[in-house]
């Protein structure tokens, strides 16, 4: 007999200001302790999730309030996917394109930290564009 077992594609978006991150690290904690993710992998995804939309909220929209940021979370048993959406600037491609080493913390001026720690706690990443706008994909095995 098979296991059923429910999928879950769970859609947030946020204006794209930095005191808007906040809500949505807790709209992420409830949805995991909703699909009774251990604490370690929950921390591991709202870190990602953070650190990814500080990016675009920084980098793509350079701090500009008005534009949306949206976050998708896509659950089964054997992974959480978190795809964060926005229509700001596109990434560098060395930025996305391959695993990075943490930055010595004596060589940054301030931050530097985000796509180091996504390529860290990440069991895959890519970067995609398309007519909608950008795309970073990020997923978490939970076996």
């Amino acid at each position: 007999m098979e296991t059923e077992y429910k999928q879950y594609n769970i859609r947030l978006s946020i204006d794209s200001r930095l005191e808007q991150v906040r809500v949505l690290s807790g709209a992420l904690r409830g949805i995991g302790k909703e699909l009774e993710l251990s604490d370690d992998k929950l921390g591991q995804l709202e870190l990602m999730m953070v650190e990814a939309v500080n990016n675009v909220i920084e980098h793509a929209y350079q701090m500009q309030g008005g534009n949306d940021v949206q976050v998708r979370v896509d659950y089964s048993p054997a992974a959480v996917h978190l795809i964060i959406s926005d229509s700001g600037h596109t990434m560098p491609e060395a930025v996305h394109s391959e695993a990075r080493d943490m930055p010595n913390p004596e060589d940054l001026p301030e931050g530097g930290w985000g796509m180091g720690l996504i390529h860290l706690l990440a069991d895959s990443i890519r970067y995609s564009i398309d007519a909608k706008g950008n795309h970073l994909h990020v997923s978490k095995q939970l076996g």
